[in-house]
C-alpha cells in the first residue's frame, strides 16, 4: 500500500479522529505527522517566507498559520527524500475522503505516471466539464491537439473553459474503475490531499528555498519537468473550517503596484519546463 502521511496539530485531536475514522473505513494505513503550530513559531521559522515578495504576490501579509502549514508539508517532503520513498499520499486533517480513493491506491499504475497528482479540485477557480472529458475519451482523443488542428483544438478547449484560472490540459489518463486524470499546467491549488513522487518532493523542496506564495502553489513554481495532474472527479474535499485565520488583503502603495506588475505570477521555470515537455505546438 502507498505510504500515507496525515498532518495533524497536537491541539486538534478532534480532527485526527475525523480523518482516522475515514482511513480505517477505507483500510488505508497511515502515519501521523505532528504539524508545526503557527501560534508557537521560532524567529527562524517566522523568517522562512520572503515577506516582501509575498506581499506583492498576494496583496497581504503571510500569517503564522500559513508558515506552520508550509513547514509541515516541507517536513513530510524531507522525510520522503531522506527515506527514498518513491510515492506518498499526503493528507491534511480537515479532508473528507471518497470511497473511490481506496481503488485508486490499490493499483500503482493509477498514480506512477505523475510527480504530483492532486486529488482535490478547488471550484470555481479550477473546474472541468466531465461530459466534455468523456467525449474526448470516447473519441480516443487523449492528447491535446496541436495549434493547427483547429476543430479538435476548439472542442478540447471546452474542457478548460469552465475554470476561472487560465490553464491547459495536455493529456487524459484513463485509470481503473472508470476514473480519469488530467495531466495539466497549472495543477489546481489546494494541498489537503495529494500524491507526490520522490522527484516531485525533491523539486518542491528546492523551490521552497525562496517561498513567496502559499505552500499550495509551490508546484506552480517548481522545476524538474514535473508531470502534474488532477482527478476529473475529485476523491477528496476540504470539509472543515480552516485553521488559518486572518488572511486579510490590503491596498498596495503605488511603488508596490509598479513592482507587482513585473513579478506577479512569474513562474518562468515551470513555463519553460512545460514547453520542453509538451512542445510549443500544443500550448
Amino acid at each position: 500500500m502507498l505510504k500515507t502521511f496525515l498532518i495533524n496539530l497536537d491541539r486538534r485531536p478532534d480532527r485526527l479522529t475525523f480523518v482516522k475514522q475515514q482511513l480505517e473505513n477505507l483500510d488505508i494505513a497511515f502515519e501521523r505527522v505532528n504539524a508545526i503550530d503557527g501560534s508557537s513559531l521560532t524567529d527562524e521559522q517566522k523568517a522562512f517566507f520572503n515577506q516582501k515578495r509575498f506581499a506583492l504576490e498576494c496583496k497581504r501579509k503571510v500569517v503564522k498559520g500559513e508558515i506552520g502549514c508550509a513547514l509541515s508539508h516541507l517536513a513530510v517532503w524531507q522525510r520522503i527524500v531522506a527515506e527514498n520513498i518513491p510515492y506518498a499520499l499526503i493528507l491534511e486533517d480537515d479532508v473528507q475522503l471518497k470511497p473511490e480513493l481506496a481503488s485508486l491506491l490499490a493499483d500503482k499504475k493509477n498514480y506512477e505516471s505523475f510527480d504530483f497528482l492532486n486529488l482535490t479540485l478547488k471550484k470555481p477557480f479550477y473546474d472541468i466539464d466531465a461530459t466534455d472529458i468523456n467525449l474526448c475519451v470516447t473519441q480516443q482523443q487523449f492528447i491535446r491537439p496541436q495549434f493547427w488542428q483547429l476543430f479538435k483544438r476548439r472542442s478540447w478547449r471546452f474542457m478548460e473553459s469552465k475554470a476561472i484560472v487560465r490553464w491547459k490540459i495536455f493529456r487524459l489518463h484513463t485509470l481503473s474503475n472508470g476514473m480519469i486524470a488530467c495531466e495539466c499546467d497549472i495543477a489546481p491549488s489546494l494541498a489537503c490531499c495529494y500524491i507526490v513522487s520522490l522527484h516531485g518532493a525533491r523539486s518542491m523542496l528546492l523551490a521552497s528555498k525562496n517561498l513567496f506564495y502559499p505552500i499550495d502553489k509551490i508546484w506552480h513554481y517548481s522545476g524538474g519537468r514535473l508531470k502534474e495532474a488532477f482527478m476529473v472527479e475529485p476523491l477528496a474535499s476540504q470539509s472543515l473550517d480552516s485553521d488559518i485565520p486572518h488572511r486579510v488583503r490590503f491596498r498596495l502603495t503605488l511603488w508596490q503596484k509598479f513592482k507587482r506588475f513585473f513579478v506577479k505570477g512569474r513562474h518562468w521555470q515551470r513555463r519553460f519546463d512545460v514547453v520542453r515537455m509538451y512542445g510549443w505546438t500544443r500550448l
